[in-house]
């Protein structure tokens, strides 16, 4: 058996790259252990919203079409008005690299209508992807409730709402 390679930095993106810590380092990637992911835009807003009812098809295509390609198993997913969390096991880091970057160019063109005969002068993405590595079963299961209050939020429910509505299915279903 591999033995897990120890890495003090456990994620890389999004907002981190403002500060001189966020930019120090590769990002880290694990084979070993499940890894967090947020994509957002601030320019997903009107049409161009991820819960269109269009759009949310095409992002769950593209996740899942991608993921099956380049080796990737989507563990758990919620799509926002602007972002996209998702969480999963990447089989390796050259795996991983086409993977989000198939996924983010896919889900910027399919949502605006871009391409290289209808080229957009703009950034649809605000930054890098968020990325982190989640190591250990209490951490997975903090990051799945997460993702899965993310999914009660995106239908509107405020974030204590959404808590509660959350923490009350999961008790029936274990009922």
């Amino acid at each position: 058996m591999k033995k897990k390679p120890i890495n003090s930095i456990k994620e890389y993106g999004g907002d981190l790259l403002r500060t001189r810590k966020g930019r120090q380092g590769p990002r880290p990637v694990s084979v070993y252990d499940s890894m967090h992911f947020v994509l957002r835009s601030t320019k997903a807003k009107g049409k161009w919203s991820f819960r269109t009812p269009k759009n949310f098809l095409r992002i769950e295509k593209i996740l899942q079409t991608f993921a099956s390609r380049h080796g990737v198993e989507i563990l758990n997913y919620a799509i926002h008005f602007n972002h996209v969390h998702f969480s999963a096991q990447v089989s390796s880091i050259n795996g991983y690299k086409k993977f989000i970057r198939a996924v983010t160019g896919a889900i910027a063109m399919a949502i605006t209508g871009m391409s290289c005969w209808n080229p957009l002068d703009l950034k649809f993405w605000d930054r890098r992807p968020f990325s982190r590595i989640v190591r250990g079963h209490a951490e997975e299961v903090v990051l799945d409730d997460y993702i899965e209050i993310n999914k009660y939020e995106a239908e509107g429910f405020t974030r204590e709402e959404a808590r509660r509505r959350y923490h009350r299915d999961r008790k029936q279903r274990t009922a």
